[in-house]
């Protein structure tokens, strides 16, 4: 019985890979500067061949969450009151990969090629269901720092993977890894490996892109820790993202007066080094998924043909600032904590297709084109 089981665990499993693989591929980039005394900041590339429909989502203390849309598995899911007001970018209005909290907590979820596409730890009867759309929300929504956060995805809840609608063209049900950071310079890594969840946590784990697993990741660039800059790999694969990241972030020299301005221009131009520019060829690992998905995209003008680093964005965890920069705008736009008030009872408000903004005439503060909805952003319709 066993042994048929898991036959059937396997041919299951396989099917979702060759469901998932045809629909899916990214690669993204996380750069946590910790080492700069008195100002701890986070850069991101969000590198995909869309940039996938996203809303930018403030969130409000009070509001109420589960770990799933599903009604059905409510009663096994974890819940939660939110505790911490937040900014997050949600994928197709439902699935937050990026954001920051005002408590200077900051967490994003990048692909992950070598995980399972399931993405799920076996089910604990001592612990609450989360699905993997819900990953992110659950951190912001909840702690202050890596350490409280750690804990609680260690100990309350297991993680569920999510399949998107058949012929949406997208699938929010990817094998990820989940980078948080806070603003004592504390970093964690979670991912899942063989069903089983890793984490590393510790100050030193800075960088963060895609496969193969955060060990191999490690090992590889230990291997060019006294490079110099012309023995760099170019390639846009994860390892050899990861390589130029740490080196550069490495290298970053210290802003005058720890000038915050000065120090997004610093982590740009490290993301920069890093990023894929629009119309540059899929890197090798993964072309033929590249292909796939952008013949399936039933909206040809999302795309510009292929991969490329669809938006940026930077958390500033010691002033609680964070950045926006897309692809189709000459300059980013920006969200002060200090400025809005997440206080219980203030709805939830949201900037839909945040990277339009260049064509719709915004520069800066984006808080004033905040709109009110009815209800959570979990509560909307997937776009």
């Amino acid at each position: 019985m066993r042994t048929v089981l898991g036959w059937l665990q396997r041919f299951a499993f396989l099917s979702v890979l060759l469901l998932v693989l045809t629909r899916l591929v990214t690669a993204c980039t996380r750069i946590f500067w910790n080492t700069n005394p008195g100002l701890k900041i986070v850069g991101r590339n969000e590198d995909y061949v869309t940039a996938s429909h996203p809303t930018l989502v403030a969130t409000s203390r009070g509001v109420k969450r589960w770990g799933t849309v599903d009604s059905a598995k409510k009663p096994s899911s974890i819940s939660w009151t939110v505790r911490y007001g937040n900014i997050a970018v949600y994928a197709n209005n439902r699935f937050p990969n990026d954001g920051m909290n005002e408590a200077g907590l900051t967490a994003r979820t990048l692909y992950y090629l070598d995980g399972d596409p399931n993405e799920t730890i076996a089910p604990d009867d001592r612990k609450k269901e989360l699905d993997e759309d819900h990953w992110v929300s659950f951190v912001l929504d909840n702690f202050a720092t890596v350490a409280e956060a750690v804990a609680a995805i260690r100990n309350d809840v297991y993680i569920v993977s999510v399949q998107g609608k058949e012929g949406s063209g997208y699938s929010y049900a990817t094998p990820k890894h989940l980078a948080l950071a806070d603003a004592t310079g504390d970093s964690a890594i979670a991912e899942i490996q063989d069903g089983a969840l890793r984490i590393f946590h510790g100050k030193e784990y800075r960088i963060l892109t895609n496969p193969p697993s955060y060990e191999e990741e490690l090992e590889n660039a230990a291997k060019y820790k006294n490079a110099q800059q012309e023995q760099l790999p170019v390639s846009w694969s994860g390892a050899d993202r990861f390589v130029r990241a740490d080196y550069f972030l490495r290298h970053l020299p210290q802003p005058r007066g720890n000038d915050a301005p000065t120090a997004y221009g610093f982590m740009y131009s490290a993301l920069g080094n890093v990023l894929m520019p629009a119309g540059l060829p899929a890197p090798e690992e993964d072309r033929e998924l590249t292909k796939k998905l952008v013949a399936a995209l039933t909206d040809p003008t999302e795309t510009y043909g292929g991969a490329a680093t669809y938006f940026q964005t930077i958390s500033d965890l010691t002033n609680k600032h964070y950045r926006f920069k897309s692809l189709i705008a000459p300059s980013d736009v920006f969200f002060d904590f200090g400025g809005y008030d997440f206080a219980e009872g203030q709805p939830v408000r949201v900037i839909k297709r945040i990277d339009e903004y260049a064509q719709q005439g915004w520069s800066g503060d984006v808080v004033p084109h905040l709109v009110e909805i009815k209800g959570d952003i979990y509560d909307q319709d997937i776009e």
